[in-house]
């Protein structure tokens, strides 16, 4: 903080659009290196599971694999919005930090993705693993638009916590609804490998389970049909239009406020 009592910069300069430099302290470095000290304990788990194995196979790694993936589906669908709800929300743009947060999870994830297709760990088909990748920007981009429109909603109530609270268990509804419902429904385990099971792709724990589910009755160790890739334009597309309507949001503020 400057003698004066305004927060300046190393350079002495004000904030332009903000109350102070609170957002650049640790923005988007720390973010970043917690996804990847997460990303690599997601890896650290995979490979322990397969410590006690005496020989290395599909069999073992698939399992391992996908128990990873969850846990990387986990950090960006659950703990990202806890963590971007319990900060103090910026008075700018919320579309474009949340956007910069999405390619900060996006691309480093990758790195756990497409090794899958080796034959050392999952061993999926390439067309699996880009069905993984693909699916999970749909739902980041989904969960963008989500986080984006709860940040506004809490700077708009100055961060109450029962603001807070409820845009939380929005994004947890949005991410377990469909699982909640298929474990009600016994009707989703007759439905044969051969036939894509679309409404999973709701949510993105079970759409990715239903993108790696096993298929070796098809002679093949997973596969993806046009029918997936569909939902996923599908999901992509509301994930968009979420963006567009925050992004709407914050330019009829700004004008109103102007």
């Amino acid at each position: 903080m400057h003698p004066d009592g305004v927060d300046r910069d190393l350079f002495g300069n004000p904030p332009r659009y903000h109350a102070d430099w609170s957002h650049r302290r640790g923005e988007p470095r720390v973010f970043t290196l917690m996804w990847m000290m997460y990303l690599m304990g997601s890896t650290v788990i995979m490979f322990s599971s397969m410590a006690m194995a005496y020989s290395i196979s599909p069999h073992i790694t698939r399992p391992a694999a996908k128990t990873m993936l969850i846990i990387v589906v986990l950090g960006y669908s659950v703990l990202w919005a806890m963590v971007r709800f319990s900060q103090q929300q910026r008075a700018w743009s919320h579309v474009r930090f949340t956007l910069r947060d999405a390619v900060v999870l996006f691309f480093p994830m990758q790195a756990v993705i497409w090794p899958q297709a080796l034959p050392v760990l999952a061993h999926w088909p390439v067309e699996v693993v880009a069905a993984i990748s693909a699916l999970s920007l749909a739902w980041i981009m989904i969960l963008a638009g989500v986080i984006a429109l709860g940040s506004a909603s809490i700077e708009r109530n100055h961060g109450k916590e029962s603001v807070r609270v409820l845009w939380m268990l929005m994004v947890m509804l949005i991410v377990f609804l469909a699982p909640l419902i298929g474990s009600l429904q016994s009707s989703g385990a007759a439905i044969g490998v051969d036939r894509p099971r679309v409404g999973w792709l709701l949510s993105p724990i079970t759409g990715l389970l239903e993108i790696v589910r096993d298929r070796r009755e098809l002679g093949t160790s997973a596969r993806v049909f046009i029918e997936h890739w569909r939902m996923i334009i599908a999901l992509l597309c509301v994930g968009a239009a979420l963006l567009l309507i925050a992004r709407a949001q914050e330019v009829a503020r700004g004008r109103y406020r102007a």
